[in-house]
C-alpha cells in the first residue's frame, strides 16, 4: 500500500467515523458536516454488487442525504451510471533540490487572519458551493488543521492547509487570489512548506486533479505521481443504473 494512504486515512479520522456496511463497502461519516461529499463517502474495495449499491442508496435516503459517493484506488468495472473524477497523489522526493524554485521575496508566510481567510474562501468557493456550506466547511476544517497564508503588501494573496502524520505532510486546498497570480505566490508558499518538511525529515505530498493544469506545475517542481483515487458521485438518484 502506498504510504500516503495511511496519512490520508489519519486525516479523515479527524472528521469522520468509519464502519463496514457490506463486503466491499465501508461508510465514512462526518456528523458535523454531513453534506460534504468526501467526508461522507462509501469507500470501496473490489467491485460492489448491485445489491450493495441499492443498500448504500437506501442508507443515504434514510439519513436524508441527497448524494451518493464511492471512493477507491482502482477503477470500477461497473460505475452504475455515476460520474467519475480522478485525483492524483503527487509526492516530492526528499532528495529534490528546491533551491531553484522561483519565489517572491516580498511574500511573508504566516497563520492567516480567520476573517480574511473566510472572505478569501467565500470569494472563490461561495459561488460554487454556496456561502453557507463554504463558511461551515472552512470553520470545520480550521478547528483541526494548520492553515498558512501568503501575504503580499499586507493582503492575503493565497492560502492552504497542511496535515502531518506518519512522516508525511499533506498540503491541500491551495488557493491564490486572482489579483496576485503570476507573482510566484504559490511557489513561495509551497517552498516554505517543503523547507519545513525537509528540515523535519518528512515527505511532502499533495492531491491534484488529473484533468486540471496545476499538476503540470507540480511536476515541473519535481512532484511525482505515485497514486490515483477514483471518485464516483451521484447527486440525482434517478440516473443510477441499478
Amino acid at each position: 500500500m502506498n504510504p500516503t494512504r495511511k496519512t490520508d486515512e489519519s486525516f479523515y479520522r479527524l472528521f469522520s467515523a468509519s464502519h463496514t456496511v457490506s463486503e466491499h463497502l465501508t461508510k465514512r461519516e462526518d456528523s458535523e458536516l454531513r453534506d460534504k461529499y468526501d467526508h461522507n463517502a462509501f469507500c470501496y474495495s473490489g467491485q460492489p454488487t448491485e445489491d450493495e449499491l441499492r443498500a448504500a442508496l437506501a442508507y443515504q435516503k434514510a439519513r436524508g442525504d441527497a448524494f451518493l459517493k464511492l471512493e477507491g484506488y482502482e477503477p470500477l468495472a461497473n460505475a452504475f451510471g455515476m460520474e467519475c473524477e480522478e485525483t492524483l497523489t503527487m509526492v516530492l522526493p526528499p532528495e529534490t533540490d528546491i533551491r531553484s524554485w522561483k519565489t517572491n521575496p516580498d511574500v511573508s508566510i504566516k497563520a492567516p487572519d480567520f476573517d480574511q481567510l473566510e472572505q478569501h474562501e467565500l470569494k472563490y468557493y461561495g459561488p460554487l458551493y454556496g456561502e453557507d456550506f463554504t463558511v461551515r466547511n472552512n470553520r470545520h476544517l480550521r478547528e483541526k488543521l494548520t492553515y498558512l497564508g501568503a501575504y503580499l503588501g499586507g493582503k492575503l494573496a493565497g492560502d492552504c492547509y497542511i496535515f502531518a502524520s506518519d512522516g508525511y505532510v499533506c498540503m491541500d486546498s491551495l488557493l491564490i487570489d486572482e489579483a496576485f497570480r503570476h507573482q510566484y505566490i504559490a511557489t513561495t508558499l509551497v517552498k516554505h512548506i517543503a523547507e519545513k518538511a525537509q528540515e523535519r525529515g518528512e515527505i511532502l505530498y499533495l492531491h491534484a486533479d488529473s484533468e486540471d493544469t496545476p499538476k503540470e506545475l507540480y511536476a515541473k517542481m519535481g512532484f511525482q505521481a505515485v497514486d490515483k483515487l477514483y471518485e464516483y458521485l451521484c447527486t440525482d438518484f434517478s440516473k443510477l443504473k441499478i
